[in-house]
């Protein structure tokens, strides 16, 4: 399996993608301030989306263990790719797993709701 998908380095933000056999894992490390984050996840976003659609994934894991700050157009971005899983196919979906830090705040109140927009596709742990 290979997605092409580059490791990210802009502003305050570092994304690095991990391929192995059936799963993908992206670990973010820094902070999503910048005023219009949606030029960077939303093309990343789109990426995995159809990447893992293609090579039948079952798994995406994000980490945000080491993301300090997340604005809330970064939560649209996310919210909007998980939207995007609801509207695929049941058979074909895959699991969205998101390891956060419990001692960061914004992560501890934020990420939990995320599980809501489309039960049973967003894990956190």
């Amino acid at each position: 399996m290979s997605l092409g998908i580059e490791p990210i380095k802009q502003d305050k933000l570092t994304i690095t993608p991990e391929e192995e056999a059936d799963k993908l894992s992206l670990s973010f490390a820094g902070s999503i301030d910048m005023e219009n984050p949606g030029e960077v996840l939303g093309p990343l976003f789109e990426r995995v989306h159809n990447g893992a659609l293609e090579n039948n994934l079952k798994e995406v894991l994000v980490d945000f263990t080491e993301l300090t700050f997340l604005n809330s157009s970064g939560i649209k971005e996310l919210s909007k790719w998980i939207m995007k899983l609801g509207a695929t196919a049941e058979d074909q979906r895959y699991l969205i797993r998101i390891r956060h830090n419990k001692n960061t705040t914004w992560q501890a109140t934020s990420l939990p709701t995320l599980t809501y927009l489309v039960p049973g596709t967003v894990e956190i742990e």
